[in-house]
């Protein structure tokens, strides 16, 4: 294993994630949808197959779609809009530079998945000067032609599955897809350009992959606002919001008339779009079993490089609300603190119909049964009482303890049941430490060093400024 960590990191990093979890066997049945349990190799395709189609291809109302086909030729757009505006800037349209694609590769990490063409990320990190510039031309060629190779339009798509799940549910996996390395640069370059222009007419809600931006900051946000709102003797009520499949049901016509009011440069929308046009994937089974290949209609790939950022601007223009927003990526929360409990609830329905409005004209889905609500308050009196938030008529789930990327927020922010689950994680893999080491044998001190580094601190430090120094946590829980 020592040996692993100097010449074969992934290899040990492999190992230890089996130490941790256990050696996971591929999956051999799943449940239809009708509940049955199934079990042979092609009704397991079959199903994986119908589950990923429906949800990478969701469908929509034919009065939706002319809805929203209307709207998207009637809208008018906005004073200062680039809609009708040629290519501007040139640096958004001009020739991709050696600086651009050094860069790029410099963001390459060796050891990963290639896509179907099978060109792993160290082919191009060890390349020549002469392979660089005529990747320069080719990379040049296809943005000003509009064209991109048919094998980079293809996708793996494996199913990663999701914590503390059922392994038989095709709802517990979530789809990644393994693109090409090489289109993977060619998305870092053009994501280098379009990010000072895309991050400046952001929200500051937003915090999604933005520079100098992190989920730390955004839990910090919400509990300080919920911390103002017990000085204020009032009560702060949440709502946490949960898109279904957020990613893959990205409607392109919707994308591409924001982007073309968010970016200033006509031909860069296209070309974005373009990448984005008659994709398809093929599902690939941990047994080594592919499915054909099936067309992709809307979504962007969980997996690519402009993914995160194209998702950004898609929701960049949410409506105004009452209550004030919080927002990383597709995890959105709503927070408004009034003196009574009918005060605020009144606002939080209010504004639950307003995005619900909103997500619907723009093909998100909302999942109701796993978007949940709750109340922070220091009443111990009313602890027991529960928010009313509707969502088409249906009562909100409310949690006493929900958890936001990641730091579950109790009533009274005392961070209680969330350090207990920190104390179980960092004992289970401080016993996993040590397993490498022995008082005469086992791992060198460096290796133990950067394992502890990577396993422990990094559970036990996560959005610790958040929970470290807030008053109502007890002193004994934070040590």
């Amino acid at each position: 294993m020592e040996k692993d960590f100097q010449s074969a990191p992934k290899r040990f990093w492999q190992t230890i994630r089996r130490l941790r979890r256990g050696k996971r066997g591929s999956i051999q049945a799943v449940y239809s949808k009708g509940g049955t349990l199934l079990t042979s190799t092609e009704e397991v395709i079959g199903r994986w197959k119908e589950h990923f189609e429906e949800l990478l291809n969701p469908t929509t109302p034919s009065m939706v779609e002319t809805e929203l086909e209307d709207e998207g030729r009637q809208t008018s757009l906005p004073e200062g809009s680039h809609y009708g505006a040629a290519s501007v800037d040139s640096n958004l349209s001009g020739e991709f530079t050696a600086e651009e694609l050094s860069e790029a590769m410099s963001k390459l990490k060796p050891g990963k998945s290639p896509g179907r063409d099978n060109i792993h990320p160290e082919f191009v990190i060890h390349q020549s000067t002469t392979t660089s510039g005529w990747l320069c031309a080719f990379y040049t060629s296809c943005y000003q032609r509009l064209k991109l190779p048919k094998t980079w339009r293809r996708a793996s798509v494996i199913a990663l599955p999701k914590p503390n799940k059922p392994a038989e549910d095709p709802k517990s996996y979530r789809p990644i897809s393994l693109l090409c390395v090489p289109f993977k640069i060619l998305e870092r370059m053009i994501h280098s350009r379009i990010e000072p222009v895309v991050d400046s007419q952001l929200p500051r809600e937003q915090a999604g992959f933005r520079r100098g931006r992190s989920t730390a900051d955004q839990v910090t946000l919400l509990c300080q606002d919920i911390e103002d709102s017990f000085q204020n003797n009032e009560k702060a009520g949440v709502v946490y919001l949960d898109l279904t499949a957020a990613y893959d049901t990205v409607w392109h016509r919707g994308l591409h008339l924001k982007l073309l009011r968010t970016i200033p440069d006509r031909h860069m929308v296209k070309f974005i779009m373009e990448t984005l046009s008659n994709r398809s994937f093929i599902l690939q089974t941990s047994s080594g079993q592919c499915s054909r290949l099936r067309r992709l209609k809307n979504g962007v790939p969980q997996g690519s490089v402009l993914s995160p950022m194209l998702f950004n601007v898609y929701i960049h223009d949410l409506p105004d609300t009452v209550s004030r927003k919080y927002g990383y990526a597709d995890d959105l929360a709503i927070m408004l603190s009034r003196p009574t409990w009918k005060a605020m609830e009144e606002g939080l329905n209010e504004d639950m119909g307003t995005l619900v409005a909103y997500l619907r004209r723009w093909r998100l889905q909302l999942s109701v049964g796993k978007t949940v609500a709750a109340a922070y308050h220091l009443s111990t009196r009313e602890a027991r009482r529960e928010l009313q938030v509707h969502v088409d008529n249906k009562c909100l789930e409310v949690q006493q303890a929900p958890k936001y990327l990641g730091v579950r927020l109790d009533r009274t922010l005392s961070f209680k049941q969330h350090l207990e689950e920190v104390k179980a994680k960092v004992t289970s893999r401080v016993a996993l430490i040590r397993r490498l080491a022995g008082t005469t044998w086992g791992a060198s001190a460096k290796t133990l060093r950067i394992s502890t580094q990577a396993l422990v601190f990094s559970a036990a430090e996560y959005c610790a400024p958040v929970w470290s120094r807030s008053p109502h946590a007890i002193k004994s829980s934070r040590e």
